[in-house]
């Protein structure tokens, strides 16, 4: 099953299934789909370990219907519901990174298609919200490491805790103990990790300084070298709250983003917009609203075709 909902549905959703408050509705709608995805022969299991300890727990539910016992039910079902949500709904899936006997040492892994976000909760508490085309992968032993590891962008709100909180991206790991922030990681983009409040330290993969962010102060990594700056954080979080803010945004970097938040394709010349920049914010607009905008804004022409998903942008005589 693969349906369609927007990203503002999508993150509505998510937060309905990690409320506390909603988990004897999400354990009553849930469990008939847990029991066909588990026994439906057609369905393949890529995580039989994760299945079986949740069938465990959907049956330890149907045997005692005891509320103390159910605590602990009731956040793994929290987790599952969010995770089979995506699987339903926008694509989530897992993929353990380990085989039956190093328990000790499997991950699960959280991953969201273009055009789509998700928050959840980590063991410790710590939330955690996904962009489009990002992953997240944490082990199962969270309680003793807390360690994440990101492709793609992120925002952490962590929880404080003596024990270190690490993000590892493939531009060095970032260490915290509690605080909020955005890391940008794109293995064939760029790297950003901006600071909303606390402190963080990034360490250099190549032995490089250690260089610490206080907040509003934003690092990105540009022609082989970090680079550190002042910036309003807000133009680099704003994602996880539905909306995109362009301030004197690039033509290539708005298009590049609007791909992700849309999942589109969108082709046009460089050459031919390259002094081309934009300010304002879209919330709300669906697509087609977007590039009406963005007509109107620059002498452009675009046409889209829906059923490859591509948008091709032209530049306009005038």
């Amino acid at each position: 099953m693969n349906d369609v909902i927007s990203p503002a549905d999508f993150d509505q959703l998510a937060d309905y299934f990690i409320q506390k408050g909603n988990s004897p509705a999400v354990s009553e709608m849930i469990n008939p789909e847990w029991k066909r995805f588990l026994h439906d022969p057609d369905i393949s299991r890529e995580n039989p370990q994760l299945l079986q300890e949740i069938q465990r727990l959907i049956n330890l539910e149907e045997r005692t219907r005891i509320k103390k016992k159910l605590r602990l039910y009731a956040y793994g079902l929290r987790i599952a519901a969010v995770l089979l949500v995506g699987l339903l709904i926008s694509g989530i899936w897992l993929f353990p990174n380990a085989t039956p006997d190093q328990t000790s040492f499997q991950t699960q892994t959280v991953s969201v298609p273009y055009g789509a976000r998700t928050q959840f909760a980590l063991p410790d508490g710590s939330v955690v919200w996904l962009n489009s085309g990002s992953s997240l992968s944490y082990s199962f032993d969270f309680s003793k490491q807390r360690h994440v590891e990101l492709k793609g962008e992120g925002f952490f709100d962590v929880v404080k805790s003596k024990t270190t909180f690490m993000v590892s991206t493939i531009y060095g790991k970032i260490n915290v103990l509690g605080t909020a922030f955005n890391v940008q990681a794109d293995p064939d983009d760029h790297f950003a990790v901006t600071l909303e409040r606390g402190s963080i330290r990034l360490q250099d993969p190549e032995g490089g300084k250690d260089q610490l962010l206080s907040p509003g102060e934003q690092l990105r990594f540009e022609n082989g070298t970090y680079i550190k700056r002042t910036v309003e954080t807000a133009l680099f979080t704003s994602w996880k709250d539905g909306k995109l803010i362009f301030n004197r945004e690039p033509f290539p970097v708005m298009m590049d983003r609007l791909e992700r938040w849309y999942n589109v394709e969108i082709a046009y010349s460089a050459g031919d917009f390259k002094e081309l920049w934009f300010t304002g914010t879209i919330r709300d607009e669906t697509l087609t609203e977007v590039m009406e905008m963005v007509c109107k804004a620059a002498p452009v022409n675009y046409s889209y075709n829906s059923r490859e998903r591509l948008i091709k942008i032209t530049a306009r005589n005038e």
